[in-house]
């Protein structure tokens, strides 16, 4: 059974960019780490690049230096050769919750830009743990071929929630995914059940374990021939195997006047090589050195010029070329060999030997300077991250205030600014107006609702003080105002629509909205409540500041809220060919500029999705829906997301809650994480779905869920927006309908079509006549029902709404073939091109039938104009007349009449007299 989870996580993603085949960046976790040595091949590694079916799962269990991130890296390096897609990421000690461990897997899942602008986090939300899951494992299953993702160095979390993503990637994801991971401790995962499937191999150290010739070659020829083969022999005994302990002894030997009897006084041991790195390889080094590389183990991730002012050696840029020339475990972290970091083993040491001949002064001192340097350099993370650990809390509350718009606003790194935030206010370290106001932003957005409206609380009566103390000339302008943008937010995200509407304008009409981002979320907040109004003029001009003001931000995920935003009146208009040009290359754009996982793109993708749907494209519909799914637990708004249900509800085939592309659980969830209105408007979706595939009872059913019969309904706060109410009358009619009562269905028409031609919602109008099409075919009023069909036909055309005909296809295919073709009225081609091309779609069985529906398609020039002939041929088939009386009123052969008839075909391009004569009128012929 797969373990389950209960409760929530914050979502917080941070995105990288990577590329499957081609070059990686080299950041030092997004991909295998760039070693400046040649790294010795093994057998083992040979058997499993080579083998034809790999397991599921390669499990690198082993203690710290064997070798597991090297033979990784090698096998990562043959695979890709050979042309897989491979995925990389490293753990270390910032990775101990299972939080972590999800953002790193996301990264390679997404391919997301690592800047992260607060206008997506402002759409995004709460996400429990299982969706998250969901997400990684959906987008596995999207994904275009097989894949190997390469997890390095799992024991830096110890999460026991770690165990239930493990057991959902490996046993849920489909079989072309294959995962490597290295731990030093046994993996959280159900192995009795993997080794039971056959999916899984553990390697331990005896696998990784070098044997003497691959010690040989580590050693390399001019030493192994010093020490002879006994010696080689000595080595891989006494460290055995251990490849790190095998490396340290190749510098120490490489380094000694007499290598045999220095191997002599060897161990392999922990202890003895923690005196053996003491003793050998850093008494080699001068007293400069050494305690240049006790430095260097407090340092994460280090340059020469970083090291030099930390450290304060003025020669760190030697130092560091000698520890490069001579192997020493330091790793280049990019291609132009500019940062690197200590190999994690070596720089444990460093750190043990630290602490226990430097003194806590000088410690903190290096951490503090290291501090100093990255807030002058720009990287706050870093300096932040010294500053707490050299215990300087009043420079890092400095430096959190320098640093923040750019933590919060630009990375959107929300959970690492509340812990540091939250560390400072323990420490009674007070935050400055910047540090506090983006407190407030992260608390919000990483939907700790409760708590920001606390924080924000705090923040104004600070405010008010200040300005009863005479001012504080530190704190920025209009931040009161500024705060009121933030409450507006959060309304949005709780749906209290008409709040945060009233909120958001109040703070443009009084304007000094200096900041872009401001005016952006201000008007892109009013422009949400206008929209679901139906208050289309409105929500354009709103919509059309915010685009200017997204465009001062310089900033793609802005102008992608906007494009987003602004595809919502269109799309509740029913003009998707209009609005639908502009969201394919808009997305496009934004998946190559930010990756295809930023969560605008799941927004903009659900947009499309729907739009593709009701033009009738299910195929092109599919994959964006499962992008924004994808994204759309952690990324959206609620009206967008709706938009994305409504596409996926009508895919839907009607399957169990697990099964087909788009799982009704999975809608169920998400739906469930967003306002109670988005899940009202996920049942009133079901209803009309479960009667378009005749399940009338079920219907029902999911209608009493959520009341949506009863004369005083539920959800009251739901139906308070237009769009909500709009889709509960669509329900019930449906439901009329299909019950065969006609009278309350027409008069809940007649209302619905009123208000829909008010707002000017074409789309919603063609929907109500083909209700009004179904009623008069269900009272056998053929000649009505075809009027009907006409005038929906007339109003879809020029919008290529197709969706609304393809639901009510059984009646629409039957009223076809029971209407004489001189009924249908077309008056422009267009209609004609869509009114067949639709009947192509329907279960139409009359093949002379369909020649005539052929032929409405067809509006082109004839290549070779008609004979005098051919045209009385035409005259004399419009009158009905037969080939003999044909062949008596011209003089010739019934044979001959058919060969007339032949070509005249040809020309028009038809089959027979129907068509011919569909075609001729077509293009005025007659």
């Amino acid at each position: 059974m797969r373990r389950t989870l209960r409760g929530r996580l914050p979502v917080k993603r941070r995105k990288s960019s990577i590329s499957p085949k081609g070059a990686v960046r080299a950041s030092g976790r997004d991909a295998p780490p760039n070693y400046a040595f040649a790294a010795v091949p093994i057998r083992l590694l040979a058997e499993v690049a080579g083998a034809a079916d790999r397991p599921r799962l390669l499990a690198l269990v082993a203690p710290v230096g064997y070798g597991k991130t090297v033979f990784m890296s090698g096998l990562y390096a043959r695979l890709r050769e050979q042309g897989e897609h491979c995925f990389w990421t490293s753990l270390d000690d910032r990775d101990g919750s299972v939080e972590r461990v999800l953002r790193l897997l996301e990264e390679m899942a997404y391919r997301h830009s690592a800047q992260l602008h607060p206008t997506q986090a402002l759409f995004r939300g709460d996400e429990p743990l299982e969706s998250r899951v969901d997400g990684l494992v959906g987008a596995a299953a999207a994904h275009a071929g097989p894949f190997t993702v390469f997890i390095d160095n799992l024991d830096a979390c110890a999460d026991p929630a770690l165990g239930y993503v493990l057991d959902r990637l490996v046993f849920e994801t489909p079989p072309s995914v294959r995962f490597v991971i290295s731990s030093t401790t046994d993996l959280p995962l159900d192995m009795t059940r993997a080794r039971l499937e056959g999916l899984v191999r553990q390697i331990g150290f005896a696998e990784l374990s070098l044997g003497v010739d691959e010690v040989a070659a580590l050693l390399g020829a001019e030493l192994a021939g010093a020490i002879g083969d006994e010696g080689v022999q000595a080595v891989a005994r006494q460290t055995e195997g251990w490849p790190a302990a095998v490396r340290l002894a190749q510098i120490a030997l490489a380094a000694a006047e007499r290598p045999q009897q220095l191997l002599d006084g060897f161990s392999g041991s922990d202890q003895d090589l923690a005196a053996f790195l003491n003793r050998q390889v850093l008494s080699d080094f001068s007293a400069e050195m050494r305690d240049f590389l006790l430095g260097l183990g407090l340092l994460r991730t280090f340059c020469a010029d970083l090291a030099r002012q930390a450290i304060g050696c003025e020669r760190a840029g030697e130092h560091l070329a000698l520890l490069l020339q001579r192997n020493v475990f330091v790793i280049p972290l990019d291609r132009n060999r500019a940062w690197y970091r200590l190999h994690t083993l070596f720089r444990e040491y460093l750190q043990g030997e630290a602490r226990r001949t430097l003194d806590q002064a000088r410690r903190a001192g290096i951490l503090l300077r290291a501090a100093q340097w990255c807030d002058q350099q720009g990287r706050g993370h870093d300096a932040i991250d010294y500053a707490l650990q050299a215990g300087a809390h009043e420079a890092a509350a400095e430096m959190l205030e320098r640093s923040a718009p750019a933590i919060v606003r630009d990375r959107g790194d929300m959970l690492q600014y509340i812990e540091w935030a939250d560390l400072l206010l323990q420490r009674r370290c007070a935050l400055g107006w910047q540090a506090e106001y983006w407190y407030v932003w992260a608390l919000v957005l990483n939907r700790n609702y409760e708590r920001g409206r606390l924080q924000i609380d705090h923040l104004s009566n600070r405010i008010r003080l200040a300005g009863r103390n005479g001012g504080d000339a530190d704190m920025p302008a209009h931040l009161q105002r500024r705060l009121d943008i933030i409450k507006a937010s959060i309304d949005v995200f709780t749906d209290r629509l008409s709040d945060a509407y009233r909120n958001a304008t109040l703070c443009i009409d009084s304007g000094g909205l200096e900041d872009p981002f401001d005016a952006t979320a201000a008007s892109c907040t009013a422009s949400i409540y206008l929209s679901g109004a139906f208050r289309f003029i409105e929500a354009r001009e709103i919509l059309q500041q915010a685009q200017t003001s997204a465009y001062q931000t310089n900033s793609r995920y802005a102008s992608g809220w906007v494009i987003a935003l602004t595809a919502l009146p269109p799309i509740y208009e029913g003009n998707y060919a209009l609005i639908h040009p502009e969201l394919e290359p808009a997305l496009r754009a934004l998946q190559q500029g930010l990756g295809e996982g930023a969560g605008i793109c799941g927004t903009i993708a659900l947009l499309a999705a729907n739009c593709e749907v009701e033009m009738g494209r299910d195929e092109a519909a599919l994959p964006l829906l499962l992008l924004g799914l994808r994204n759309a637990e952690t990324h959206g708004f609620v009206d967008a997301v709706a938009c994305g249900l409504d596409a996926a509800v009508k895919l839907w085939g009607g399957e169990g809650d697990g099964d087909g592309p788009v799982s009704l659980a999975r809608l169920r969830r998400l739906a469930a994480s967003y306002p109670p209105r988005l899940a009202y408007m996920l049942s009133c979706l079901l209803v009309r779905r479960l009667l378009r595939l005749g399940r009338l009872g079920e219907a029902v059913e999911e209608g009493a869920r959520i009341g949506l019969e009863r004369d005083v309904p539920d959800h009251g706060a739901a139906l308070a927006v237009a769009r909500v109410r709009d889709l509960r009358t669509a329900a019930l009619i449906d439901l009329a309908i299909a019950r065969g009562d006609g009278r309350a269905a027409a008069a809940l028409i007649a209302d619905a079509f009123r208000s829909a031609r008010a707002d000017g919602r074409v789309g919603r109008m063609v929907e109500l006549v083909l209700a009004e099409m179904s009623l008069a075919c269900q009272a056998g009023q053929t000649a009505a029902a075809n009027r009907h069909l006409m005038r929906a036909v007339s109003l879809a055309a020029s919008r290529t709404i197709v969706r609304p005909f393809l639901d009510h296809a059984p009646a629409i295919a039957a009223l076809v073939e029971d209407t004489r073709p001189v009924d249908w009225g077309f008056a422009l081609m267009q209609e004609r091109r869509f009114f067949a091309d639709l009947c192509g779609r329907l279960p139409i069985g009359k093949h002379p039938l369909k020649d005539r529906l052929a032929a409405l398609q067809v509006d082109s020039p004839l290549a070779d104009p008609l004979t005098r002939r051919q045209m009385e041929l035409l005259l004399l088939l419009d009158a009905g007349l037969s080939n003999q009386q044909i062949a008596d009123r011209s003089h010739v052969t019934v044979s001959t009449v058919k060969g007339h008839f032949q070509k005249l075909y040809a020309k028009l391009g038809v089959t027979s007299r129907a068509a011919a004569l569909a075609r001729a009128r077509a293009m005025n012929l007659l």
